[in-house]
């Protein structure tokens, strides 16, 4: 069983974060301290320009919500946002907080995956740490 674990989360109608939140449970042990994370990828500055004003603010109080209600199913949970490459993100939020083990959801591999590598397999590749990777 694990006492510090993070779970990697995507809002998206992809994903769902049932599978990876219920894994995180079986794996932690009584008491564990979850910490569930979402990174929001970088805007292009050209596209800036096309995104009313206030939005990126609102969308970050939004999102921080949603981790926050989750996060609140658990113990000793947390909600963090982050911005970024994920993988990178994932991977330095284990180090600042010690994590034992990340739980992180992957999807089928498609072309551009063989080439550049998914979030998934990076943190696999580069986590100190256990990683439970879920198809």
């Amino acid at each position: 069983m694990y006492s510090n674990i993070i779970v990697p989360l995507a809002f998206d109608e992809d994903h769902n974060p049932d599978t990876a939140l219920n894994v995180t449970r079986a794996l932690a042990a009584p008491g564990a301290r979850v910490t569930l994370v979402h990174v929001m990828a970088d805007v292009p500055g050209y596209a800036i320009s096309y995104m009313p004003e206030g939005y990126g603010a609102e969308l970050r109080a939004t999102l921080q919500k949603q981790l926050d209600q989750l996060a609140g199913e658990f113990e000793n949970g947390a909600g963090v946002l982050r911005q970024g490459h994920p993988a990178n993100e994932i991977l330095d939020l284990i180090e600042e907080i010690g994590a034992d083990c990340v739980v992180v959801a992957s999807h089928r591999p498609g072309m551009g995956d063989y080439l550049i590598g998914s979030t998934a397999a990076r943190v696999v590749r580069h986590a100190p740490c256990s990683v439970m990777v879920l198809r």
